[in-house]
């Protein structure tokens, strides 16, 4: 006997429509002009990023991702090659999501403009919200990933005018392992997965502007000509800076530009997030998660070169277990050719000849 799928009725989804508009509406004013937008935007691409590979099996440190995103090398922290090729794993996942929200590769741009497509009827018909989410159901029945229609949905929103950018929500809450996939209870289950992403990058404002301002009030010279303050608001703006981007922005020399950070740094307001003398980068201490979650560079021995050290050479001898690297490392045997089979076809190739 075929059961019918009972499809979604208005009173199904109004509440939710209408809560996620809301919350829609309110975070497009709040973040609209906003002179944290860029770094807001960064934090909240992250946390989906963590929030999407979460769900499809793979838990990362967003920070690790962050560090990964400015060029940064990731401290990996499992305890043994497998735990560490597992978070390497989880990271390069999430790094491909992260791709999807924000950063899409050309094969991806081709496929989030496929999803786009099959989207188009349904919106057109009941509405983004509403069309948007049938539309997703019917991607994921077909056989297709989450990811592209994820990314899809960022451009959809701001294709419809939703919102004034490119805004990573995308109900990923949704797809947690138990949630129902009946239409009736699920189409309401993501419509609130994207009302609770909203409110989260609404609350995510509010944080940084707490930061910014104390910050701001504690960043002192407060001169008629101290550029102090302002130096500040630059390096709220974005999500790390360097000090000759700083000394662009303010404009003054490079200089004093480095000058300020480290005052900044003496007085807890910027954290140096590289672990390095040369080509440090600052962020707010909001930031401070991110340096613990880049690797320090090992220290140069003094006095010695650059290549492997001889033995004796700034560290004594590391004896190795031989009996274990040789269980460990068996070498293979060594290759014998067999050329009897070429001998044979040669040998009657030659008494074809010879009796022709």
């Amino acid at each position: 006997m075929r059961i019918e799928r009972l499809a979604a009725r208005p009173d199904d989804v109004a509440a939710a429509l209408t809560r996620t508009a809301l919350a829609f509406g309110a975070l497009d004013q709040q973040l609209r002009r906003h002179p944290l937008r860029e770094a807001v935007l960064f934090r909240a691409r992250l946390e989906a990023a963590r929030q999407c590979a979460a769900v499809d099996g793979f838990l990362i440190d967003p920070w690790q991702l962050a560090a990964s995103l400015e060029g940064l090398r990731p401290r990996i922290r499992g305890h043994d090659v497998y735990e560490r090729g597992s978070e390497v794993d989880a990271l390069r996942y999430a790094f491909e999501q992260y791709q999807w929200l924000a950063r899409a590769s050309a094969s991806q741009e081709e496929r989030m403009t496929e999803a786009l497509g099959r989207a188009a009827l349904p919106v057109g018909r009941l509405g983004v919200l509403w069309g948007s989410a049938l539309a997703f159901r019917e991607w994921i029945e077909g056989g297709e990933a989450r990811a592209p229609f994820r990314g899809a949905l960022v451009r959809l929103w701001q294709k419809e005018g939703v919102f004034g950018g490119l805004y990573p929500v995308t109900g990923a809450a949704a797809f947690r392992t138990g949630s129902s996939w009946d239409e009736r209870r699920w189409l309401p289950t993501w419509l609130g997965a994207l009302e609770r992403e909203a409110a989260g990058i609404r609350d995510m404002v509010h944080t940084l502007e707490r930061s910014w301002r104390d910050a701001r009030a504690q960043a002192g010279d407060q001169r008629r000509n101290s550029k102090a303050a302002l130096a500040i608001d630059i390096i709220a703006a974005h999500p790390v800076i360097s000090a000759t981007t700083l000394a662009a922005r303010l404009p003054v020399s490079v200089q004093a530009a480095c000058v300020l950070l480290e005052r900044f740094v003496e007085r807890g307001l910027v954290v140096d997030v590289t672990h390095r003398a040369a080509r440090r980068l600052f962020a707010l201490k909001d930031l401070a998660p991110l340096r613990e979650a880049i690797g320090a560079r090992e220290k140069p021995v003094p006095g010695r070169k650059r290549g492997r050290p001889a033995l004796g050479e700034g560290a004594a001898p590391v004896e190795h277990d031989v009996t274990s690297v040789e269980e460990t490392f068996k070498p293979l045997p060594r290759w014998q050719p067999d050329f009897s089979e070429l001998e044979a076809a040669m040998n009657e190739a030659e008494s074809v000849i010879l009796t022709a």
